[in-house]
């Protein structure tokens, strides 16, 4: 199995319970091989996706917030659509019949809820780009101090 195709089972496995009635995995892994160029972007790599990449933990869990959120932006996109469209009653939640009272799913607050969700997953994802882009680093060239420490330790064991 690829990288992709493990890290989607992973996601199925431990953010969805392995419940093919939310997601499917197929949909997951799909996600997964069309979005790596935002993983590239996001983290300064060059993934292909193809099973002969070694993605870092680091950049799984990078990519696996990713899909979270990707998944949290459609959820709200569903709870406004249904705002917008519901009159099939499937808003329901409590009836009572003593004072006939009605309770519905405020489908705004259910958006709202999701927002954050996608809110802190970007934080997360912004915070943990920044150290594996600053951890992952090389020098492109040694200048000021370095250098003149260098040369002098080559001098130092020429003389000697």
């Amino acid at each position: 199995m690829s990288v992709i195709s493990n890290l989607a089972l992973a996601i199925f496995q431990t953010e969805f319970d392995g419940d093919t009635g939310n997601i499917p995995e197929s949909y997951i892994e799909a996600w997964l091989n069309e979005n790596v160029g935002q993983l590239n972007t996001r983290i300064n790599s060059n993934f292909s996706g193809t099973g002969t990449d070694l993605m870092s933990l680091e950049a799984q869990i990078i990519y696996k917030e990713m899909y979270m959120c990707s998944y949290y932006r459609k959820q709200v996109r569903n709870a406004l659509r249904g705002i917008l469209h519901s009159s099939n009653g499937s808003d329901i939640l409590n009836l009572k019949d003593t004072n006939s009272a009605v309770t519905f799913v405020n489908k705004n607050e259910v958006a709202k809820v999701y927002k954050t969700l996608i809110d802190e997953c970007e934080k997360r994802i912004d915070k943990w780009s920044h150290q594996y882009n600053m951890y992952q680093a090389e020098p492109l060239q040694l200048g000021g101090i370095e250098t003149t420490f260098l040369s002098t330790i080559t001098l130092y064991n020429k003389v000697r």
